[in-house]
């Protein structure tokens, strides 16, 4: 069981790593209903990712993947996953940088001016209802980067030769990591007081400014750490 789960702990890192869902969460602790709408953002992820869970595990004992070649099956998985985020790392660096060709620069500063001081999604999480909240989180769960993180850690539990109980274990401790996001904002808000709690407001605005380079990093950081985890599975 631990050895499995040291095998797991660079993908539970990439869970409890998710910028747009610790945003959504500081936010969202700054509503009339701060503890039920973080609870209400948190359940789709649970939701979603329980169920990819539960069919990987499902279909991995089916086809028995375990007998196959455990290493060879990670190694691949891993660099998949790794070229998938420095791909997306690209993009992410590209896109605005395109948008601002195309529209040229007098229009981009023009736009730049007249921009509003906050995206509109983050103005409609301030004081959202149960819905916006759910369907919200749901929206995150499943257009999420961590989802191929999650996937690249039910490859590591489904073929690990290991009982039920530890793949069942291993899965838990994936889904506790993906709760991370929401947990340790909510407890520092609970012990904060009134003084941490500005604290609070200025890291959200903070990670609002910088969230499209935030992202950036963090995709690169995994996309090179999976990639090199994945070929020394390989080469090893």
């Amino acid at each position: 069981m631990w050895e499995l789960a040291g095998q797991l702990l660079p993908e539970m890192v990439g869970l409890a790593v998710t910028p747009a869902a610790v945003v959504a969460c500081l936010i969202l602790l700054g509503s009339s209903h701060p503890y039920r709408n973080v609870a209400l953002l948190a359940v789709p992820f649970l939701a979603v990712y329980g169920v990819l869970s539960l069919a990987a595990l499902a279909v991995g004992r089916a086809a028995d993947a375990a007998s196959d070649d455990p290493s060879t099956i990670r190694g691949w998985m891993s660099i998949a996953v790794g070229v998938a985020f420095l791909v997306l790392a690209v993009v992410s660096w590209l896109r605005p940088r395109l948008r601002q060709a195309a529209a040229g620069a007098l229009a981009a500063r023009a736009t730049h001016r007249a921009s509003p001081e906050e995206p509109g999604w983050v103005s409609g999480l301030r004081d959202p209802s149960v819905g916006l909240v759910l369907g919200a989180g749901l929206l995150l769960a499943i257009v999420n980067p961590n989802v191929a993180i999650l996937a690249s850690g039910l490859a590591i539990v489904v073929t690990a030769d290991v009982r039920l109980s530890a793949q069942l274990s291993g899965i838990a401790l994936l889904l506790a990591a993906s709760m991370i996001d929401f947990v340790v904002p909510l407890l520092v808000f609970v012990a904060a007081g009134e003084r941490g709690r500005g604290w609070l407001r200025s890291a959200t605005k903070w990670l609002i400014t910088h969230n499209h380079v935030i992202g950036i990093v963090v995709l690169l950081a995994f996309g090179l750490l999976f990639v090199g985890r994945g070929l020394a599975q390989i080469m090893g």
